[in-house]
């Protein structure tokens, strides 16, 4: 998705709350040379990203786009655009498992800024049994997602680093798929009266015809 759509999305939809949670993805990388995109629909049952002004709130839809470059047989790249103000970048490494499978072990890391306001820092571990034998189309995973944020506006609050778990499974094929997500975190909040649990469903567009389907 390019940047003024996306930002023209971010706007309409009143997007706050843009903490990347969604891994939306099992551990394989992209082969070497190809590009993968994607993109992210999550919703936060409470904001993390916080101001000193801010008030305990509800959830928080976020709208974002992925590219994932893959560097060799068990590593990629990717950039995410979420929201607005929104930009991490991510190294994901497949430390067990078959090549250009999805089953095994894969290793995230990346970095950020969120919200114009804080420094993303991220560490994520995702499993994979591999491709369902009944159905071949599904492959599941799930993971532990560690996560933290480190104000440097002045006006940034500073939150306790977010730990969690993830779960979904990633349905269709290399050019069109979806992954749908349940990620679970234990995030406590800095503001008083608000919650210790944030809890993010999300869904992961993934594949060329997904792109060129939404005329990006």
């Amino acid at each position: 998705m390019s940047p003024p759509r996306l930002a023209a999305l971010a706007a309409l939809v009143g997007l706050s709350g843009c903490v990347p949670y969604a891994v939306g993805a099992p551990p394989d990388t992209v082969a070497p040379q190809e590009v993968r995109p994607s993109v992210v629909l999550q919703v936060a049952s409470a904001r993390r990203d916080l101001q000193a002004d801010d008030e305990p709130g509800g959830a928080a839809l976020a709208v974002g786009n992925e590219a994932r470059l893959g560097l060799d047989e068990r590593s990629d790249v990717g950039v995410r655009l979420v929201g607005l103000g929104s930009l991490t970048a991510t190294y994901k490494r497949k430390v067990a498992g078959p090549l250009g499978s999805e089953e095994g072990v894969a290793v995230l890391v990346g970095a950020g800024v969120i919200g114009s306001r804080h420094l993303h820092a991220e560490a994520t571990v995702v499993a994979s049994p591999g491709p369902l034998a009944v159905a071949p189309q599904v492959v599941p995973y799930g993971g532990v997602r560690l996560q933290d944020l480190t104000p440097f506006a002045g006006d940034a609050l500073a939150t306790a680093p977010a730990l969690g778990l993830f779960f979904g499974a990633r349905i269709g094929w290399p050019d069109l798929a979806v992954a749908p997500e349940l990620g679970v975190f234990y995030s406590p909040s800095p503001l008083a009266g608000d919650g210790e649990v944030v809890v993010v469903p999300s869904v992961t567009l993934h594949g060329d015809r997904i792109r060129k389907a939404l005329g990006l």
